[in-house]
């Protein structure tokens, strides 16, 4: 029996839970995402949902691994969903594995991202201890002290998108938090300094080059020896939880961590920092708070401007590459730290041979080429992961695993480059912008462009964002995008990012946690430990599941199509979708978004003439059951605004 068998067990499911239970499985029987709204199945029992999934387990068969298909290119016809375990709290019950399940039946993409699961500190999900182990606070206590670990209730969550047909996608990220477990058991992965008995200067290296291969040596084995006598005086091998680790052992862990972290402090040993987004070389330490016990590093950009505001300063990025100066590019021979390229590339394959992952978002990689100093990619201008050793780790994520999916989280249309690389998938750009006139046709000529790649190159796409978790950081929206959009606006993009992608120009709808029924706060979650602000839209919930129904019974057509004729106004944009000969036709008519907020009215879409009569339905979404509608030469239709209609024809028969 499988997992959720197990944990069904424990939870002991009443009749209603099961009622309930069984009421889902028939809900998912036409293979869509259900309308209920994603806060209130979060509210439903976790016995519920427990026999949900073990109802799932006898009556579908086990999925198949797909990163062990012959190539990545099914990432290409997937969509993909942003998930933060950490964020799946609510009513002040907190988010664990089992509760992040509740939320798939309601999405509809069959790819989950998820936000690193690691234990963290300052509660910041992208500051993790370390890449290897599953935080045991997202772990429910019960089945915990039932024996089903940390590590099973991930593997139930994995399970639980298989039983779905979704696959599972690790974020790794080139940093870890400052003084993580990997940094005290793998110093020699990262850069220090090692502060004077003043605190005023640097014990051993020369304050103007301090980041040689032997300083990084040299004060990295003096951490060593630090942590050594830690462990030693607490009994324990190694800092890094086992499954099999007793709540002693785990606890000696912990507090041997902890010791050795305050003895480097006390020794003056400090990880280096990682350099704000727009750094050059590594930040260079400048002094000591002796009120707050911290060193502060200044951080330049080319320009010799102070961009401290903007530093991430409680991470440590990995050591790449040696002989770095501070606070400028380099200039001279930089060598690489082969250590930690390997210990960054193959974090993955643990997660994928462990845990059944299928693919990888690499993390703080959306300015590699910019800061590329060299054609080979090979020279980076600052602390973050060059294109040679992304290279590197997305070959090692496919060793033994071809169809291992990678995706750059670069905000933007590029993807040649990128391709090159290994990448099946860029981000876009669209959750930067309004759905309205510049947008429409950069997207037609992004569709262009992926139509007209050469057969020969490898496959690749960029995803239509709808919206991504750090759309509410103050230097992007700086709000919530549901927020700032409102319901109209998000519908609009959820149309825009469906029959935007045809045929050779698809382009995955990446969404988030929440999009479904209006819930916001994924930025704020993502900085402390919280759930979203659970909105229960339930009307916002049944269109999001009207317009996929709508999608789905075009999806096949969709699929082997493409976009001809097509006009984009300041106010207004339609265009034609084809398949092979002259039994279908598309027309996707939408009003864009513009300052006067005016409705376009009536428009009239010409048709080629050799289309003759032609009838059908008008899709005005969120609407999929249509009104009748009649045709010859021109589609007329009237245009609100911020609506989108979807015209469905085919040639009249009389």
């Amino acid at each position: 029996m499988g997992l959720w068998n197990d944990i069904e067990r424990v939870l002991s499911p009443c009749r209603e839970d099961r009622e309930y239970a069984a009421r889902l499985v028939a809900g998912l029987e036409d293979g869509l995402s259900l309308a209920t709204t994603q806060t209130a199945l979060l509210r439903s029992s976790d016995a519920a949902i427990a026999a949900f999934y073990a109802l799932l387990e006898t009556t579908r068969p086990p999925v198949e691994s797909r990163c062990k298909r012959s190539d990545s290119s099914w990432i290409l016809e997937s969509d993909l969903c942003w998930i933060n375990v950490r964020a799946c709290s609510i009513d002040d019950v907190p988010g664990s594995f089992v509760r992040a399940a509740k939320l798939l039946p309601a999405v509809t993409s069959d790819a989950i991202l998820l936000a690193p699961f690691h234990p963290t500190q300052f509660d910041l999900s992208y500051a993790p201890e370390t890449m290897t182990i599953a935080d045991p606070a997202l772990a429910d206590p019960v089945l915990a002290a039932a024996g089903i670990s940390p590590e099973n209730q991930l593997r139930a969550f994995v399970a639980a998108c298989g039983l779905l047909g979704k696959s599972v996608g690790y974020e790794l990220l080139p940093y870890a938090s400052q003084f993580s477990r990997i940094a005290m058991e793998r110093p020699r992965l990262f850069r220090w300094v090692a502060l004077d008995d003043t605190r005023e200067g640097l014990e051993h290296a020369d304050p103007e080059f301090p980041y040689r291969a032997e300083d990084r040596l040299r004060d990295a084995d003096l951490v060593s020896s630090i942590v050594a006598t830690a462990k030693e005086d607490y009994g324990i091998p190694v800092f890094r939880r086992h499954e099999d680790d007793t709540v002693e052992i785990l606890a000696a862990k912990d507090r041997a961590y902890y010791s050795a972290i305050r003895l480097c402090i006390d020794h003056g040993l400090w990880p280096v920092p990682a350099h704000a987004r727009n750094g050059v070389g590594i930040p260079a330490f400048l002094r000591y708070d002796g009120g707050n016990d911290f060193p502060v590093f200044s951080y330049r950009d080319a320009d010799g401007s102070d961009i401290g505001e903007d530093a991430y300063s409680i991470v440590a990025p990995f050591a790449f590459y040696d002989d770095m100066p501070t606070n400028s590019a380099p200039t001279n021979t930089i060598h690489r730290n082969q250590d930690a390229i390997d210990y960054y590339a193959h974090v993955f394959t643990y997660w994928r041979d462990s845990f059944g992952f299928d693919f990888v978002r690499y993390n703080a990689v959306d300015r590699i080429f910019e800061e590329s100093l060299d054609e080979e990619g090979c020279v980076p201008a600052s602390d973050r992961p060059s294109p040679e050793i992304l290279k590197t780790a997305i070959m090692a994520s496919r060793d033994g695993a071809p169809g291992t999916g990678a995706v750059a989280s670069r905000k933007g249309p590029e993807l040649e480059d990128y391709a090159e690389l290994g990448f099946d998938l860029n981000m876009g750009n669209e959750a930067l912008r309004r759905i309205d006139a510049p947008l429409v046709h950069d997207a037609l000529a992004l569709y262009d462009r992926l139509v007209a790649r050469a057969e020969d190159k490898r496959p690749a796409s960029v995803c239509f964002s709808i919206d991504v978790p750090e759309s509410g950081a103050p230097r992007l929206w700086g709000s919530a995008l549901s927020r700032v959009m409102g319901p109209e606006r998000m519908r609009l993009r959820h149309g825009a990012a469906r029959f935007l992608s045809v045929g050779r120009g698809r382009r995955p709808m990446f969404e988030t946690m929440g999009f479904q029924d209006g819930s916001i706060g994924l930025y704020e979650a993502g900085l402390s430990i919280r759930g979203l602000e659970w909105a229960d839209d339930k009307a916002f919930a049944v269109g999001y599941a009207s317009i996929e129904r709508l999608h789905k019974r075009m999806k096949s057509f969709l699929a082997a199509a493409y976009i001809a004729e097509r006009h984009v106004e300041p106010g207004y944009a339609w265009w034609q979708i084809r398949g092979a000969g002259r039994t279908r036709l598309i027309v996707a008519v939408v009003s864009l978004e513009t300052a006067e907020g005016v409705a376009p009215g009536r428009i009239s879409i010409p048709l080629d003439p050799a289309w003759g009569d032609m009838e059908g339905r008008a899709y005005r979404l969120p609407d999929s059951v249509g009104v009748g509608l009649e045709a010859a030469r021109s589609v007329q239709i009237d245009l609100s605004f911020l609506d989108f209609v979807v015209v469905d024809l085919a040639p009249a028969f009389y």
